[in-house]
Order: structure tokens, then C-alpha cells, then sequence
């Protein structure tokens, strides 16, 4: 079965973006470590063997999301529903609804390349849900061979507790669920200068 990669990003606002790195880096900082984590995403994911990608925003014709999707050659999309949750739900049914698996990532984990997303489809031959834990306690990837709502409602969003919530609601609804190899995400100062230290910058 083929799968369709859903690349959320959020639309570069200044003080909206990176909140958490905006404390340690200021606004503007956090603004353009927002965008190169984008760009950084779309130029490492856009093309991969076995997957369409696409790119979903949560602003609808913003100029920036209109031109990552030029350059990228990606299909833009928008992100509905009134959180988090709701937003990528909708997204993986909408990859269902087109008869394709569905796989989510965000735009923070900057260790997800090529082999980590072959993976995660290798999981789905024989699981329901596949996971990419996070060492903060979320997830950077989840998957889905079917449409999977209950993962999605009541998490503790932006918490420690949003990986084992989902694992937890997964066990409860019967469902079978691959954990990848552990990631890290940008979220903080020490984090950006992590990412600056993997890419030799």
C-alpha cells in the first residue's frame, strides 16, 4: 500500500510560531529558526520512494506557504477543526478517503529522514498505528492504516504525557501500534543550538 506524507506547518507569524524557543531566542530569533526548520523539512522529505508528500498549513493562501509549496513541488493543503487533534484526524481520514495509509509529521524533528518514514510504512504492513516517540514525551511521526479518532480526542496536547496518552487510548480501542527508534525535537534554546550542531551551522 502506498501512503501519503502530511507535512503540518504552521504559516510564519511573528510571535506565533516557536513560543517556547521565542523565551530563550526572542521572537524574531524564533521566527527564522521556524522558517529554516520548515524549509529545512520540505528539502529532506519532499521526495520520497513510495509516498506522495504533501503540505499542510494552518493559514490558507499565506504567500510564504504558497511559495514553500512552489519550491518544494508539493501539494498545498489546509488544516481544519479546532485543535490540534481535530487537525490531524483530519488529515489522515482525508489520505483514507483516497484509499492511501496516512502518515503525519511536524516540522521540528530534524533527525526523520528518508529511512526513518520507510520504516514507518514497513510498520504499517502489520500494525494499525505506527508511532515516532519523541524524547520529550510527544510523538514527531504517527501513522494509520484506517481512520483512528479516538488517538486524537482529549490529549494532553504540548505535554509530556501526549505519547503514553496515545498509547493508552490505542491499547483501549484494540489497536496494534509500532514504536519507532526514539527522536528529539526543536522546542527550546538548547534544542536550536542542538540542530545548529547536527547541521554544522
Amino acid at each position: 500500500m502506498t501512503a501519503i506524507l502530511c507535512i503540518f506547518a504552521r504559516v510564519p507569524v511573528l510571535g506565533a510560531v516557536k513560543t517556547r524557543l521565542a523565551a530563550g531566542l526572542g521572537e524574531r530569533a524564533a521566527l527564522d529558526a521556524h522558517s529554516r526548520l520548515v524549509q529545512d523539512t520540505l528539502e529532506r522529505l519532499g521526495a520520497i520512494d513510495g509516498m506522495a508528500t504533501e503540505l499542510w498549513v494552518d493559514r490558507p493562501g499565506h504567500p510564504e506557504a504558497v511559495r514553500w509549496a512552489a519550491r518544494y513541488a508539493l501539494p498545498l493543503q489546509t488544516q481544519t477543526g479546532a485543535d490540534l487533534g481535530e487537525r490531524m484526524h483530519g488529515a489522515l481520514q482525508q489520505c483514507h478517503a483516497r484509499g492511501r495509509w496516512g502518515l503525519l509529521v511536524g516540522t521540528d524533528c530534524p533527525t526523520i529522514g528518508p529511512d526513518y518514514l520507510k520504516a514507518a510504512l514497513a510498520a504499517l504492513d502489520a500494525h494499525d498505528v505506527v508511532l515516532g516517540p519523541a524524547q520529550d514525551g510527544g510523538y514527531g511521526l504517527i501513522g494509520a492504516r484506517r481512520p483512528v479518532p479516538e488517538l486524537f480526542r482529549e490529549m494532553p496536547w504540548g505535554t509530556s504525557e501526549v505519547c503514553a496518552a496515545t498509547l493508552a487510548a490505542a491499547a483501549e480501542a484494540g489497536l496494534s501500534v509500532a514504536c519507532l527508534d526514539e527522536i528529539w525535537d526543536v522546542d527550546h534554546a538548547a534544542d536550536w543550538r542542538r540542530y545548529l550542531a547536527l547541521r554544522g551551522s
